[in-house]
């Protein structure tokens, strides 16, 4: 059956005349071709999708539209917390780390949304809080005067039109603060 079917398919789309018939074999297995018989019915073929290709520019503007439309980043997470943690911090203070690849361009921004509104923005890699010892990816941001309970993180990275240009998935934690007059 696959061989008939593969030997017509060829003549099928090589003229616009070709007529398809379909019947039945001694077996029950339906069968294609493109000779008339006895019990065999026409197929009704609809009109074929054509393409026409575009006018090429040449290889310079086909690479220029490649970097326009090219991902600036490949990926984007927050580290520290981790997702679930429980942090206990009485004064309300927590770190937050984000790990971009590759490394965060200086005309772009990186954007702490806590609990799905904007808590810091970070101008370029010269203005993120980074100690030496940290990865060149890294993205520090710190927290203060978080309320206790439950909270989620997402951090996005932003272009100068305010385009978001990835962001990472979202990451909830818990805060554990001491509440006065509950000894």
């Amino acid at each position: 059956m696959f061989g008939a079917v593969l030997a017509l398919t060829p003549g099928a789309f090589t003229s616009a005349e070709t007529t398809i018939y379909r019947y039945a074999d001694a077996q029950g297995i339906t069968v294609f071709g493109d000779r008339p018989g006895s019990n065999r019915q026409e197929v009704e073929l609809h009109a074929v999708n054509t393409y026409a290709p575009v006018e090429s520019k040449g290889p310079a503007a086909a690479a220029a539209t490649r970097e326009e439309t090219a991902p600036v980043y490949q990926s984007l997470l927050i580290a520290v917390p981790g997702h679930g943690e429980t942090i206990r911090r009485n004064g309300g203070h927590v770190r937050v780390t984000g790990q971009v690849e590759p490394d965060l361009r200086a005309d772009h921004r990186a954007v702490l949304f806590v609990d799905g509104a904007v808590a810091l923005p970070c101008q370029g890699r010269q203005e993120c809080a980074r100690s030496p010892a940290e990865r060149r990816g890294d993205i520090d941001f710190t927290l203060a005067g978080v309320a206790r309970g439950p909270h989620t993180l997402r951090i996005a990275i932003m272009d100068q039109k305010n385009n978001t240009l990835i962001q990472s998935a979202p990451v909830g934690f818990h805060l554990l603060r001491a509440a006065a007059g509950l000894r």
